[in-house]
């Protein structure tokens, strides 16, 4: 693809996957409604979602506006409709939707703007993003134009809500099995549960999201944790398993549950609360300041690892079983499967893959699952959950307690993707295997998902 006029080389965006790998999207039709007044609310909001595509269109990789009149227009145009939309909805929502218009009229900067929305804990029935927001930070570090729309699903945050207040009792069973007395959460950070409605701009590229970080991701860094939020899309989670997950562990795992066959309505949610907590789990020595002599992307592989392994024996305690209504098993082949998801990344690229690809390492030269010369993977419920065990001791012992890079480079170049290994070429491991069979025998299946409403007018993308 040629440069957009005024780009450079340097600004085209990084490739997401392994370059060398195919890649294919799935489609996937938006259902979720707006939450009052949907007949007059909808058509509002995929005009706005078509403006929004027009405005991503007319910026570069690093935000630079190659046609000023132009934009100019969509604005007025996007600031016409959230006002007018703001008139349709409730109070709360109607709040923060004229704040997004305000901003982006000019009245007052973004940053102001999502500052208010993150201090005064809005979390409306409509949530409204219009704006610049970094969809993929490694894509880029600068917002780009983006809309969405997300309804908030009260029955799921209630559900969330109850992990949340039962939170202590679970890191009871945490601190009792892993002899780590002082493993406590930092902080708590706000996790609002909703359903796409839709969306545009940079947040209808690739790869999709299915929870974003706000403020954080809307350009407005180093705030402190009570000013920083999640905003979680439960149906795009649950399109992303069923679309890319199922037939990626369907091929390659053998355990006492398919992946299919998971009730994933009652795990994806836990599932990504206990990581999202994992990430804040700290012990009274906790000292991270030797981070830069590990090396970033070694430190983050072990952060996302970390938050893998706390959340996921948050998950199968007995308060939080309870609560989802989902047994141990269903949450041990909902992880394991969401593993192989994440694997396909590329370990060698993003921490999220590398963390995948020393769970499975780890899980494997220990014995607690087994991997054949063709990378198919046998577990069972048992084994996996010792392994897990097992794990963040490990992991406890060589990162979050540790005085310094020492045990954590031991660990990471026992476990971890080979620093001198070139990306993407195929190495004889465990976890080497596995990524090979997903990346060459399993090509076919997509790597990502775009959106799309039925019987919206003119067929509308979304």
């Amino acid at each position: 693809m040629a440069p957009v006029k005024g780009e450079t080389a340097s600004q085209l965006l990084p490739a997401f996957w392994p370059v060398s790998d195919q890649h294919a999207v799935d489609h996937v039709a938006l259902d979720a409604e707006p939450p009052s007044n949907p007949d007059g609310v909808l058509p509002l909001l995929l005009r706005l979602a078509s403006l929004s595509d027009a405005m991503r269109q007319l910026q570069t990789a690093d935000g630079a506006i190659v046609a000023e009149r132009a934009v100019d227009v969509l604005k007025e145009e996007m600031v016409e409709s959230l006002t007018e939309l703001a008139g349709l909805v409730d109070d709360e929502s109607a709040t923060l939707i004229r704040l997004r218009a305000d901003a982006l009229a000019g009245g007052t900067s973004s940053k102001d703007a999502t500052l208010k929305i993150a201090r005064d804990k809005m979390a409306p029935p409509l949530e409204v993003v219009c704006g610049p927001l970094c969809t993929w930070r490694p894509k880029t570090r600068v917002g780009l134009h983006s809309f969405l729309a997300a309804a908030r699903n009260d029955e799921q945050q209630e559900i969330l809500d109850a992990l949340d207040d039962s939170l202590e009792e679970a890191l009871d069973d945490l601190r009792r099995d892993l002899d780590a007395e002082g493993l406590k959460v930092a902080f708590e950070l706000p996790f609002n549960v909703t359903d796409l409605v839709v969306s545009a701009g940079e947040a209808a590229g690739h790869p999709k999201h299915f929870a974003y970080f706000l403020p954080e991701d809307e350009e407005v860094d180093e705030l402190p944790l009570e000013e920083q939020r999640t905003l979680y899309l439960r149906n795009v989670h649950l399109e992303r398993y069923s679309k890319i997950t199922v037939p990626l562990a369907g091929a390659l795992l053998d355990g006492p549950l398919q992946p299919g066959d998971v009730p994933i309505e009652a795990t994806l949610m836990p599932w990504i609360r206990g990581h999202d907590h994992g990430h804040n789990l700290v012990l009274p020595e906790t000292d991270y300041s030797w981070r830069e002599d590990l090396g970033l992307e070694p430190f983050m592989a072990l952060q996302e690892a970390i938050a893998d392994v706390y959340g996921f024996l948050m998950l199968v305690t007995e308060p939080w079983l309870r609560i989802s209504g989902a047994s141990r098993l269903q949450m041990c082949a909902t992880h394991i499967a969401e593993v192989l998801h994440y694997l396909r990344r590329g370990p060698w690229h993003y921490g999220d893959a590398g963390a995948a690809y020393v769970e499975l390492s780890f899980l494997a030269e220990n014995g607690f699952i087994e991997v054949d010369g063709k990378g198919r993977v046998s577990w069972t419920e048992d084994e996996l959950c010792r392994g897990m065990t097992e794990l963040a001791r490990a992991l406890t012992e060589s990162t979050v307690a540790a005085a310094d890079a020492g045990p954590a480079r031991e660990f990471f170049d026992r476990y971890g993707w080979p620093e001198d290994v070139p990306g993407g070429e195929a190495i004889d491991t465990p976890a080497g295997r596995i990524s090979t069979a997903i990346r060459e025998e399993l090509a076919h299946v997509p790597t990502s998902i775009a959106f799309y409403r039925t019987g919206s007018p003119h067929g509308a993308a979304a």
